[in-house]
């Protein structure tokens, strides 16, 4: 198999290659238990958003105008970051091996989340973790996602032009983001509208030539398949 190194390949972090979701709910839910009684559905619908935008939606819903969210930020992300370096997320097997291929290939590989970059360090302790080229963490940008901030940074720092990094993401405020810097983009999962690009049910079914497919037909220097 050939590849252009040209191509590079941004991944999202939360629910595309580490299911921290459950982390940040039950971070969340001991937040809201600190001060009252938790109600159903109160931390639902948050996938996506920074924790401080999730922090200031809880505030919100519950009617929480006098809380402080920078505190509660910080609270709230100890809390995961605990978690984390407990064992308390386990990155997906299968990306993993995908992230090591295309390595092993010569592809650029580049990790774009809304996560600050305390909770990330924490995530990249584990041994088995493939070494990311570039790293953008949600502290790296005025806008996070869904603005195209978070990735224009991470093609940036690969020195591509966005319409050659592929970005696979499992949101629609991630499929968003990458939409508006120019990304192809590959959609893990079924939290969203499909993408223009392509649909992956899991991180099983990519592989090395399937996530190239949905490179732009414009940049034909060579063939990843």
């Amino acid at each position: 198999m050939t590849v252009v190194k040209k191509w590079a390949v941004l991944f999202d972090l939360d629910g595309t290659l580490v299911d921290t979701a459950p982390l940040w709910r039950a971070a969340l839910t001991a937040l809201i238990g600190r001060r009252q009684a938790v109600p159903a559905g109160v931390v639902d619908g948050l996938r996506g958003l920074t924790a401080l935008e999730a922090v200031i939606t809880v505030h919100r819903r519950l009617g929480w105008s006098d809380a402080d969210p920078i505190a509660d930020v910080t609270w709230v992300e100890r809390f995961v970051r605990r978690r984390h370096l407990d064992g308390g997320a386990r990155w997906d097997g299968f990306g993993l091996r995908l992230v090591a291929d295309l390595r092993q290939h010569g592809v650029p590989v580049g990790l774009v989340t809304s996560s600050s970059r305390e909770i990330v360090n924490a995530l990249l302790t584990h041994n088995d973790v493939p070494r990311f080229d570039v790293v953008v963490c949600g502290d790296d940008v005025a806008r996070a996602k869904p603005a195209p901030d978070p990735y224009l940074l991470g093609a940036r720092r690969l020195r591509l032009p966005p319409s050659q990094c592929v970005v696979v993401e499992d949101s629609p405020t991630g499929l968003s983001s990458a939409m508006a810097a120019g990304c192809p983009v590959v959609v893990v999962g079924d939290h969203g509208s499909p993408s223009p690009s392509g649909r992956a049910t899991c991180l099983a079914d990519l592989t090395v030539p399937t996530l190239f497919a949905a490179a732009p037909p414009e940049t034909p220097d060579g063939d990843p398949s």
